[in-house]
């Protein structure tokens, strides 16, 4: 056999069984996997259902506004004085307003320019707000401090209007 040549034809060897992907249903894959879809869809099924929540309309607010507000000390208490920029509004809707402050020490002041944050706020009745002008008194002013003020008139079921210009008053 010297010289002659055995001729050589690739073979191609495949595997007893080959797996198919798991959504064709073969191969062990799929037996894992159609338990945790099921599970997954038991899961969405619920969030996509149930009870929604009655519609509700947007609480109105008033466009009554201090303009103008300007602060002083009268011995013992901080008085503040503003116009309001609807009048005509005011006497029929406003119900309040809410006084914001924030309090600092003369020695330690607040930067110009730098963000004031309010430490709390009063609130006040209808009383302070007369013939389209705000007036308040703040007791309890002490010296040797800083006060800044923001008014927001209140207006039907207690609803804020937009602040007025930031005012402060300084003590010594």
């Amino acid at each position: 056999m010297r010289g002659r040549g055995l001729a050589l034809t690739p073979t191609l060897v495949l595997p007893k069984e080959i797996p198919l992907p798991w959504w064709e249903g073969a191969g062990r894959g799929s037996k894992r996997v159609l338990p945790y879809l099921i599970f997954l869809l038991i899961l969405l099924i619920p969030a996509s259902c149930g009870r929604k929540g009655d519609p509700y309309l947007p609480q109105k607010s008033t466009s009554a506004r201090v303009v103008d507000l300007k602060g002083a000390w009268q011995g013992g208490y901080i008085e503040l004085k503003g116009g309001i920029a609807d009048p005509a509004e005011t006497d029929s809707t406003v119900s309040g307003a809410r006084v914001h402050y924030a309090i600092y020490p003369v020695s330690d002041p607040p930067c110009d320019g730098c963000p004031i944050e309010f430490q709390g706020y009063h609130t006040y009745g209808s009383e302070v707000v007369r013939e389209g002008r705000f007036f308040c008194k703040i007791p309890g002013a002490v010296k040797a401090n800083i006060y800044y003020f923001e008014v927001q008139l209140a207006g039907e079921k207690g609803v804020l209007g937009p602040p007025s210009n930031r005012v402060k008053v300084v003590i010594e």
